[in-house]
Parts: C-alpha cells; structure tokens; sequence
C-alpha cells in the first residue's frame, strides 16, 4: 500500500512539473516570435546578392503611379550639384537631362553594393556620352563618411546623399531589397529594373537597348 502511494504522488508531481516546464516554453517561444520573423535589409541583401533581374523587378507601382504625394524631387550630389526630377506615369523627367540614367539604391553596409561597383565604373567609363550612373544612398551618413567610402573603393559615377534620396525611393514605389537598380531612357521613360547583384553583361545589354 506504501509503495501503491509512493508511485501515484510521483505520478502526480511529474504531471504538475511537467505542465509548467511546458508552459514556459510556449511563452519563451512566443515571446520570441517577432524577433524571429523581423527581418532587416542587411541580412536580406546578404541573402539575396546572386538574385537576377528575373527575380524581383524594382518598378513604378501601381500605388505609386497613382499617388500624388511625392512628383517633385532633388537629389543632392556629393559633386555639389542638384538632380531635379519630376515623377510622372511610367517613369522620372530630370530637369535638362539628355542621357539615360541608372539609378542605384545601396548602402555602405551592403557586401553586393560594394561589390558591384568595379562594374559600374567600367559602365560609367564605357557609355559615359549616354549614360548617367546616380547611387541613391539608403543610409543616415554624413557627406564626409560618403566621400570617405567613394574614396576607397574608387567611385567614378555620381553619389546622391539626404533626405531627397527616401522621397525618390517612395515616389519608386518602395525598394525591397539591396542593391537595387532601375534603368530610365533618356526621355524619362522605364526600361528595366534590378534587384541584387546584376552581371555586368547583362547591365550592359539593357544599356545599349535603352539608349537606342
């Protein structure tokens, strides 16, 4: 009878112990949920660096397309100058612009936006009477740790920087990953979009079509 005893009291306190441990589990799991479904664009651009432009095509959305929010934007150069743009249906009409311009959205904290930029120098050099290359900087830093960055890893194309570079980035309909690139003819309208690390072959193929 004694041991009868002893047997259904363990039982019973493994039963209560056993719920407990598993309750805090659950609680510890689901506290931690958010922390694991956030994603940030750092880990996604590491993540994303080899996806072509057949993945995830940055364009003018149908939202943006249709918001009159933002149609006026100034891109201040680190050269000292100023882009004027204008949005409009299917693309951006920069203020005496007469060549085609590709926009490149980065950071200074990118792996593949550093790694691309050999590539654009070589396209900024080859198609240099046709084409402008703009980085858009989607990043707080100051004009100084801009031109540091240039500076080492030997930018020869243009660099945007402030607040005008988020505004240009909402009125594209939102950039969802890093690098992103968009190609715009010389007459402002859409060509073609990129998202990740883009061959510098198949960049300079989509040039000569969009300056055609």
């Amino acid at each position: 009878m004694t041991l009868k005893r002893a047997i259904i009291t363990s039982l019973c306190l493994f039963a209560f112990f056993g719920c407990g441990d598993d309750s805090n589990k659950k609680s510890e799991q689901n506290s931690s949920e958010p922390a694991v479904q956030s994603k940030n664009l750092e880990e996604n651009a590491s993540k994303d660096e080899n996806l072509s432009k057949d993945t995830l095509t940055p364009k003018i959305s149908e939202s943006a397309q249709q918001s009159d929010e933002v149609k006026d934007i100034s891109l201040k150069l680190l050269n000292g100058t100023t882009m004027q743009i204008t949005k409009r249906s299917n693309g951006f009409d920069v203020k005496d612009g007469k060549k085609a311009t590709l926009y490149v959205f980065f950071a200074t904290w990118c792996p593949p936006c550093k790694a691309e930029i050999p590539s654009l120098n070589n396209l900024s050099e080859k198609f240099k009477n046709e084409l402008n290359i703009v980085a858009v900087l989607l990043e707080d830093k100051s004009e100084d740790e801009v031109k540091e960055f240039a500076q080492k890893y030997k930018i020869k194309y243009d660099i945007a920087v402030g607040e005008g570079n988020f505004l240009f980035e909402k009125a594209m309909g939102g950039i969802k990953g890093l690098p992103a690139s968009a190609l715009f003819k010389a007459n402002g309208d859409y060509a073609q979009g990129y998202i990740g690390l883009v061959p510098e072959e198949m960049l300079e193929t989509d040039i000569n079509r969009a300056i055609k």
